[in-house]
């Protein structure tokens, strides 16, 4: 009777209730802060004045000598739309990242994959129009640059950890062809066109592919593996970036030989064509036949 009690008893006992783990699907993301925004903004506002700088350069430039100041108006106004963006809130999204490392979460920013796929094949436009490289090398190589982005974005939007990194692989691979061609073929072009030229370039694609390596380091500390938070991913990224296209730009705008320009023909360049400089100009009407 005592043992029928004592079960009666212990089974209206309230059972122990502990605080359960949280799973990882509700945990914060790893996302940016005030900081990481602030960092965000500081960044447009130098891209911003870059383009308002390179503007300036092409409008005090001949007309025939503008392409070079053209493309890199267009290339620091293309990453102060994308800061523009990121800081105000759009571009992004959440993927699953290491649980072992901050957060199961983190925030990724496509927004910047977006703006280097239209922003390198242009800086490296910059290299193939200063070294003279022929269109058919041109275009192997923006092709390798798309596919090391593309393989890059597709690579930090993978939910798994795995396979991430193969998509890493990928990238990196295609970096090492362009690198490689640049640093082989851009360089024997440049000098065969002038040795002016060649010594610029030299040290151009030199410096542009120290700065693009470091972006895959980045890339595996904080996409690929969480390991820093998303604020100083924010901070490396926008510091590359800004080395890479306002500095290296402006660097490639100034010390540009006049043995390096690409010179539109004049009627292509001059407002209304030229007619002294073999373009096309108005027929007189007095030449009847």
């Amino acid at each position: 009777m005592n043992m029928i009690f004592d079960e009666f008893i212990k089974h209206q006992k309230e059972p122990d209730v502990g605080i359960p783990k949280i799973p990882h699907e509700i945990q914060h993301p790893e996302a940016i802060t005030q900081i990481g925004q602030t960092y965000l903004w500081i960044v447009f506002a130098v891209m911003a004045v870059g383009a308002a700088i390179f503007a300036v350069t092409g409008l005090r430039a001949s007309y025939r000598y503008r392409p070079i100041h053209i493309l890199n108006f267009v290339i620091v106004s293309i990453a102060a739309a994308s800061y523009y963006a990121m800081a105000t809130g759009i571009g992004k999204t959440i993927v699953h990242s290491d649980p072992h490392n901050r957060s199961a979460w983190r925030e990724v920013f496509y927004a910047r994959y977006i703006d280097w796929a239209f922003t390198t094949p242009l800086l490296l436009l910059d290299l193939t129009l200063l070294a003279g490289i022929p269109i058919g090398e041109t275009i192997a190589l923006i092709i390798a640059d798309l596919f090391m982005i593309g393989t890059g974005l597709v690579g930090a939007l993978h939910p798994s950890l795995k396979y991430r990194w193969g998509f890493f692989g990928f990238s990196c691979a295609a970096f090492v062809v362009v690198v490689f061609n640049l640093i082989s073929s851009g360089r024997h072009y440049a000098f065969v066109r002038h040795p002016k030229v060649g010594s610029l370039y030299n040290q151009v694609a030199l410096a542009l592919a120290v700065v693009w390596t470091a972006y895959p380091i980045v890339w595996g500390f904080a996409e690929g593996s969480g390991r820093i938070s998303a604020d100083n991913e924010v901070l490396a990224f926008g510091i590359l970036d800004i080395i890479a296209k306002p500095v290296w730009g402006l660097w490639i705008v100034l010390a540009t030989p006049p043995e390096g320009h690409v010179v539109l023909a004049e009627w292509l360049a001059a407002p209304g064509g030229a007619v002294a400089g073999g373009g096309y100009g108005s027929i007189p009407q007095s030449d009847q036949a």
